[in-house]
C-alpha cells in the first residue's frame, strides 16, 4: 500500500490485566483501564518508505515506565502488566476520495519469566 501521502503515528497506554490463565487456545484474560489513568506513551515510527508501503515501529521499553519492583512484574504475579494501543495511518483527502484513517490495534503483555537475578 502506498503510504507516500500518509501520516503515521502510534501510541500505547498501560492497562490492568486480571484473571490471566492458560486456555486451550492460548492466554485468556480480562483487560481494564489502569488506575490512576496514565498518559499514553508515544511510539516512534522510523524508516518510512512511503512508495514501498513500509515503516519501522520502534519499541523502546525504557519509556514504558516499568520497574522491576512493580507488583505486576513480581515473580508470583501471574497477571503481569498490559499495554494496549494503536498504529494510526491517516490519508488526506485525495480528489473526490475523503480523508481516511486505518488503525492497527496493538496489545503487549509483560510477564515475569520466573528468573530471579541477584
Amino acid at each position: 500500500m502506498d503510504l507516500s501521502t500518509a501520516t503515521i503515528d502510534a501510541q500505547i497506554i498501560r492497562r490492568e490485566l486480571t484473571n490471566v490463565r492458560d486456555s486451550r487456545y492460548g492466554l485468556a484474560f480480562d483487560i481494564n483501564d489502569y488506575t490512576p489513568t496514565p498518559d499514553p506513551i508515544p511510539l516512534t515510527i522510523t524508516n518510512v518508505d512511503g512508495a514501498g508501503g513500509a515503516f519501522t515501529l520502534v519499541i523502546d521499553d525504557t519509556s514504558w515506565d516499568l520497574v522491576a519492583g512493580q507488583i505486576g512484574l513480581d515473580i508470583a504475579n501471574i497477571n503481569g502488566t498490559g499495554f494496549s494501543g494503536r498504529i494510526k495511518i491517516s490519508f488526506p483527502v485525495d480528489g473526490s476520495t475523503p480523508a481516511n484513517d486505518l488503525i492497527i490495534f496493538l496489545l503487549f503483555l509483560v510477564r515475569s519469566d520466573a528468573i530471579v537475578n541477584n
